[in-house]
């Protein structure tokens, strides 16, 4: 005889079957997806991470391109440009 031991959770397909998984998924997964977007959209994301507006980060008066070659010696790297 072969004993069957069970952890007593739910077998996969049974989650996958039942009408409740889909109907919270269906309704929370758009949900965190569309609230994700208007909290960057609506510049949240700047204001409370202090990143700064996102047109601020390249300047077309810039001909110049900052790229830093030595991790050690960033500052007098920066200071050049």
């Amino acid at each position: 005889q072969t004993q069957v031991i069970s952890t007593g959770e739910r077998p996969f397909v049974d989650i996958l079957q039942d009408r409740r998984f889909w109907i919270i998924h269906l309704i929370t997964i758009p949900s965190l997806f569309l609230a994700g977007c208007i909290f960057v959209l609506s510049g949240l994301v700047s204001r409370i991470f202090s990143g700064g507006p996102l047109n601020e980060y390249f300047f077309a008066d810039s001909d110049q391109l900052a790229i830093i070659n030595d991790r050690f010696s960033v500052l007098n790297e920066i200071e050049d440009v």
